[in-house]
């Protein structure tokens, strides 16, 4: 029961909003020939109920997922539309306040009959907000995905693929090349793929930065400097390759460092998703280092190391980078990279914070790679970055759209007009190096 719980936070923090159930990792299973991870138990809702027969029953119909919150008939939505009742606001209130300067701003009491959600304090400020058009459909889309999720189906999407086999080659054109080069075969709905999508944007974004077929590549936003810093990580996986036939030489390889930095919701997935990172590099050992101030490997924070499989370990540091560097140093561009997932960088309660850290990176000379919720909240970071750090920076990756941003919106319980999708945006950059004449 004490994993269960624990697991539903983790996806209440990737944005689920509360509370998927979860259960325990599902064993590895032979399937098809084919080795594969199945995370059905994960993200296993509440037990269904069953009928006078026994027999068990979903809570949510595949037909019918659509409910508003508050009729719902899974205790969980039900609590999290009491939870936007009492922490959010009427937007058509808060606009009034704006105006006149004296409305008062009453809580979001209406429930929407397109969207299931409580939007606004009563239907008619509900029917004034014509802003609130341009999200209903994607709230309704989260209503009917959340639903589904904790509706008692068996998940099969969440039943992975294990190794890439040798002769075929992943394509990392986009999600669906990928889920289909990697023989995603349970992957057969659009729905399927936002709920795969949300969890797997951290493992293929890194995976799909670090891979000799990238798709950030010279004249898709790719700068020089950049493709010197990635044939630098390249060359160090294409070592590891190449030992791979010599025992003693095997031995002998440096791991390929990956620090994601103010670690979150990254740091709390189960840690067999990343094997989809290692399958990726097959013939890399990687360490992945998830460093920040909620960064604990379990709840009860009794293990710091995991050790994943012969090739992946991933470590968890809670603390600050700059302050632990010495714990990591001396760091190598050919084998350390860094990734931020959505640092907010220039947040104004955050800036400060960051710039340390930041300080730090440019001197270790190696590649950052940072990404944002959205168009305004990556160009906010990378202005942040030139006004703070301008001279010092060498640009990697000029900021664009990450082709593995989460395919699921995100919106926030106090104002549903915020919404977020993790790593919908990607950049780099790297401290800038002085070539002697």
């Amino acid at each position: 029961m004490d994993s269960t719980r624990a697991a539903t936070r983790v996806l209440g923090r990737l944005g689920g909003g509360g509370g998927v159930r979860a259960g325990r990792l599902a064993r590895a299973r032979l399937e098809g020939g084919r080795r594969g991870i199945s995370l059905k138990s994960l993200f296993a809702p509440s037990p269904p109920s069953t009928d006078d027969a026994g027999k068990s029953r979903l809570l949510v119909q595949a037909g019918d997922l659509f409910h508003p919150l508050s009729k719902s008939p899974i205790k969980e939505m039900r609590s999290k539309g009491v939870l936007i009742q009492q922490h959010g606001c009427c937007p058509t209130c808060v606009d009034e306040t704006a105006a006149h300067g004296h409305a008062a701003t009453r809580e979001p009491a209406f429930e929407c009959p397109s969207c299931g959600y409580p939007t606004h304090c009563s239907e008619a400020h509900w029917a004034l907000d014509r802003r609130h058009a341009e999200q209903c459909g994607h709230l309704r889309q989260a209503n009917e995905d959340e639903h589904d999720l904790r509706s008692g189906r068996t998940l099969r999407e969440f039943e992975f693929p294990s190794a890439q086999l040798a002769e075929v080659v992943v394509n990392l054109s986009s999600w669906d090349t990928f889920l289909y080069t990697r023989s995603f075969t349970n992957v057969g709905s659009d729905r399927a793929m936002r709920h795969v999508s949300k969890v797997l944007t951290y493992p293929v974004t890194i995976g799909a930065t670090l891979h000799q077929y990238s798709p950030f590549t010279l004249g898709g936003g790719l700068t020089g400097e950049g493709l010197k810093s990635l044939t630098a990580l390249r060359t160090t996986i294409k070592e590891h390759e190449l030992a791979r036939s010599e025992k003693e030489l095997e031995m002998q390889q440096k791991p390929l460092r990956v620090f994601v930095l103010g670690a979150r919701a990254e740091a709390m997935l189960p840690p067999h998703l990343y094997l989809q990172l290692s399958y990726l590099l097959p013939h890399s050992p990687l360490h992945v280092y998830f460093v920040g101030p909620e960064s604990i490997a379990t709840a009860d924070e009794t293990r710091s190391t995991i050790v994943v499989s012969s090739r992946l370990a991933l470590k968890y540091h809670r603390g600050f980078f700059h302050d632990a560097i010495w714990s990591f140093a001396p760091f190598d561009p050919f084998t350390d990279v860094f990734f931020l997932f959505s640092p907010g960088l220039a947040h104004p309660r955050g800036r400060s914070g960051w710039q340390p850290t930041v300080d730090k990176l440019l001197e270790t000379k190696c590649a950052v790679f940072g990404t944002g919720f959205h168009a305004q909240d990556m160009a906010a970071d990378v202005a942040g970055l030139e006004e703070d750090f301008g001279p010092r920076i060498d640009w990697l990756l000029r900021p664009r759209e990450n082709p593995f941003a989460s395919l699921k919106r995100d919106f926030g319980i106090r104002n549903l007009q915020e919404w977020a999708v993790a790593n919908w945006g990607i950049y780099g950059f790297r401290g800038k190096r002085y070539e002697l004449v």
